[in-house]
């Protein structure tokens, strides 16, 4: 059975259609900044949604134009590869410096220059990859040791010892524990310090599994120890 509405009810307006006057008459109160504020609301949209497929299409082509000089180098002989790889990564980061392919580009750079025994080209591409890398970058650690053994090369052991520790230290490292550890244990005997040397040998050789490697720390550790 229906519910009874009293005469009362019957009599009072409409309260969905006093809700919808209200909005309407405040609607055409305020219509001009009603349709410039939603202007401006359409206009950051569209900046925004043109800003990331902009941010898309640039790190794309910067990823190809990356690819392309990666796999070119690696297909070229030494020589003529390296000097195509120095000029396509240089390329690559002037035309998109803000890259995610730009960064990598740098620890390309860093292995190529040292390779070339630029080790200031070298250290100075590695340092900017580090900066500019997220900390979970499986290549930092590797930047770090590539650093580390440019200043080895250039007999500056005690740099090489904050880069191989930093090495250590990234987040990253303990896939390349053995390593690192190895590469700090040569820097200590090659500072005169055999027992830190056979210190951090031992940890080496606590962590690889390599037979050759395995061979070489032993046999490290026998020497020095």
């Amino acid at each position: 059975m229906a519910a009874k509405i009293d005469k009362k009810e019957l009599l009072e307006p409409d309260k969905l259609q006093i809700f919808f006057l209200n909005v309407r008459t405040f609607v055409e109160k305020h219509r001009k900044r009603i349709y410039a504020g939603a202007g401006f609301l359409l206009l950051v949209i569209l900046l925004a949604g043109g800003l990331y497929l902009y941010q898309i299409h640039y790190e794309t082509t910067a990823g190809k134009i990356y690819n392309r000089v990666f796999e070119a180098a690696a297909k070229a002989n030494p020589s003529s590869g390296n000097s195509a790889a120095l000029k396509g990564y240089n390329d690559l980061i002037n035309q998109y410096p803000r890259s995610n392919a730009a960064v990598t580009a740098y620890y390309r750079l860093g292995n190529l220059y040292f390779n070339q025994r630029e080790f200031d080209a070298a250290i100075g591409a590695y340092q900017y990859f580090i900066k500019k890398s997220p900390p979970e970058n499986d290549l930092i650690t590797l930047a770090y040791g590539g650093m580390g053994a440019c200043h080895e090369a250039k007999k500056d052991f005690k740099r090489a010892l904050e880069s191989y520790e930093g090495a250590l230290k990234s987040s990253t490292a303990s896939s390349f524990e053995a390593i690192n550890f190895s590469n700090i244990a040569r820097i200590y005997e090659a500072m005169n310090n055999p027992a830190k040397a056979v210190e951090f040998y031992r940890k080496a050789l606590g962590k690889t599994t390599d037979p050759f490697m395995t061979l070489y720390l032993k046999r490290k550790i026998s020497i020095l120890g």
